[in-house]
């Protein structure tokens, strides 16, 4: 009986064995490795569920080349053939990189086969690559509701550059994910550091660094314009970044932007920490995570980004600099009743100049209510500089409020940037043009530094950079599928997902470039006709207050129109769950639309009406 009994149990145990779904369980301890300069490199295999076939993505070292890899897994767990051919642990796997199909099966102990399909080689070009090993990756990229924001994890960074050649291969102190929006996506953001300062891919060394997915921008290149063109244009540190891959225990995760990070340091914001104050203009939401913050009388607030071993007093000593500042920024004469100083004995007019020009070209739509940030490098006379700039991917047309696709209209100059009720407002920044040193000084950059140097990006270094990723840009856009599409906050008029299965298929580059182009060069050509030509501008307050429309996006929106001329590009809705509208004047009452004639400034009103009212 007993033996019959094991027999029985062994039986099952076969069964259940035979019917497990073994293909995950083994795939993920199937690797393909080199050495590349001293270095072995494990890369896995990725499989497009859709389709059902595996690829296995290569870094650009490897393009235009015959490829040898070694198979790495536990034979234990099955056996591995590739178009027919039986390859042991640590047989050479030949790849002529020519992206022909092939076949891989895996056969199991008791012979039955768990893995049988096709799988590709696609390979990268022109970007170095990080190779990132951690100890649990799973839980690293797990995240619920930002909670898991605070799990850090240890392990080692590897970085080569396009040729194969090793620039960094270090222990990491800390690898976590970043971001706050981004953070919940898939493709993760990621902040990591070093014990002592590196420099890598040509920028200054430091301790700390992010890898920014990108993953919002079909483009990818919205945070590299604005930070090339901050750092060109302004004097003070600004973070630099350059595109890379990333891979993640052998993953690959896609193209990202490496990039310095927004830190007191040496090589980055140059400043005394115990006699300064680093500050960042944020979201009342935030205010949840417990981060220390002061808010001003008007309710504008300032998250504190060096609090430790920031006293009470000493809270209570920056809540009385940023009352003193916007009192001056809401006086009529620039005075502040509580000093009796003038703004630009406040704030560092330059600075902030520089600042608001940054947000008003790339038509950021957190303008002045996230991710601006400012510092003080004195206590005892404190004066707020701005700086420096971060978080771009809202912004040239991908933006989720009507308002800021609008490239002709002076969006930093508009106070109420959110629907009425809103807390998060556009307070301080609209605040300083309404002064006339502030406004003089935004008109004076723009013309001497700021407009050469956004020409060049747009005639030169735009096209370089599309040339430089289009490459990785496709392969990202395979691995993370049709779930970008859902990630962006506005696509391309004219993108479109290719029919088939090729894995080009959602490879959208060039309508992504195109139109972050069109918004810049028809901003620029806004600005030149404002500030250079001087042309008569009226303003047009268009509000679309009504309950058919979601208000967090349909908000009041402004028209800068050539006095004279008709408004264009003024809303027009279809008929929503039975209810019509026009536009009339506020004042007069007047019908207006698209052929109205402005002549001064004017508000408009979206009248709704219901079927048989």
């Amino acid at each position: 009986m007993i033996i019959s009994a094991c027999l029985m149990l062994l039986l099952l145990m076969t069964v259940s064995y035979l019917q497990t779904d073994h293909e995950k369980e083994f795939t993920d301890k199937l690797f393909f490795t080199c050495s590349l300069d001293g270095q072995t490199i494990q890369i896995g295999l990725w499989e497009d569920e859709e389709e059902a076939v595996y690829y296995l993505f290569l870094p650009s070292c490897f393009a235009e080349k015959e490829i040898e890899l070694i198979l790495s897994y536990e034979e234990s767990y099955g056996r591995v053939k590739i178009d027919g051919v039986s390859y042991q642990a640590g047989a050479v796997f030949h790849e002529k990189g020519e992206e022909e199909a092939h076949h891989i099966e895996v056969k199991g102990p008791l012979g039955n086969i768990y893995l049988d399909k096709s799988f590709k080689v696609l390979v990268s070009e022109n970007l170095p690559f990080m190779m990132v090993t951690v100890e649990d990756k799973e839980d690293l990229i797990r995240l619920d509701e930002f909670d898991n924001k605070k799990y850090i994890e240890t392990g080692t960074a590897c970085i080569l550059d396009e040729e194969g050649r090793l620039v960094c291969s270090e222990k990491l102190d800390k690898f976590k994910i970043r971001g706050n929006l981004t953070a919940t996506l898939d493709k993760k953001p990621f902040t990591f550091s070093f014990k002592e300062p590196i420099g890598l891919c040509g920028m200054a060394p430091a301790v700390k660094w992010n890898l920014l997915a990108n993953a919002t921008d079909g483009s990818y290149i919205r945070n590299k314009v604005v930070l090339d063109l901050a750092n060109r244009s302004i004097d003070a540190y600004e973070p630099d970044g350059e595109f890379m891959e990333l891979y993640l225990n052998g993953q690959y995760m896609g193209m990202y932007l490496l990039t310095e990070a927004v830190e007191i340091g040496e090589n980055r914001i140059a400043i005394d920490p115990l006699n300064s104050w680093f500050l960042e203009i944020e979201l009342d939401f935030r205010l949840e995570e417990e981060e220390p913050f002061v808010v001003s009388e008007r309710g504008q607030i300032f998250a504190l980004r060096n609090a430790d071993g920031i006293s009470e007093k000493e809270k209570r000593q920056i809540e009385r600099m940023v009352n003193d500042i916007e009192s001056a920024l809401f006086a009529g004469d620039g005075i502040s009743s509580i000093s009796g100083k003038k703004l630009s004995e406040l704030i560092d007019i330059e600075s902030w100049a520089e600042m608001w020009l940054i947000q008003e070209i790339s038509g950021n739509h957190d303008t002045g209510i996230a991710s601006t940030f400012a510092y003080v490098t004195d206590k005892e006379e404190p004066l707020l500089y701005a700086g420096p700039v971060w978080d771009f991917d809202g912004t040239m047309g991908n933006v989720n409020t009507v308002m800021f696709e609008n490239p002709s209209a002076l969006t930093t100059s508009i106070e109420q940037s959110r629907p009425l009720g809103n807390a998060n407002q556009n307070r301080w920044l609209a605040a300083m043009y309404r002064n006339d040193e502030f406004r003089e000084a935004v008109q004076d950059k723009y013309i001497h530094v700021f407009r050469r140097n956004l020409e060049e990006i747009l005639d030169v270094d735009m096209d370089l950079w599309a040339e430089k990723i289009s490459r990785s840009a496709k392969l990202d856009a395979f691995r993370w599928h049709d779930k970008r599409l859902d990630w962006m906050f506005k696509l391309p008029e004219d993108y479109s997902v290719f029919e088939g299965n090729d894995y080009g298929r959602f490879a959208g580059l060039l309508s992504h470039v195109k139109m972050v182009k069109k918004f810049l060069t028809e901003k620029k050509e806004f600005l030149d006709k404002m500030w250079i030509e001087h042309a008569d501008f009226c303003v047009v307050e268009v509000k679309n207050e009504s309950k058919v429309l979601n208000q967090d996006y349909y908000q009041t929106v402004y028209f800068w129109v050539e006095r004279g001329n008709p408004i264009s590009g003024l809303s027009q809705y279809e008929t929503i769950d039975g209810a019509h509208f026009y536009y009339v004047d506020a004042d007069t009452k007047e019908v207006a639309t698209q052929d109205t004639v402005i002549w001064e400034d004017r508000v408009l009103e979206g009248i709704w009406v219901q079927e048989g009212e």
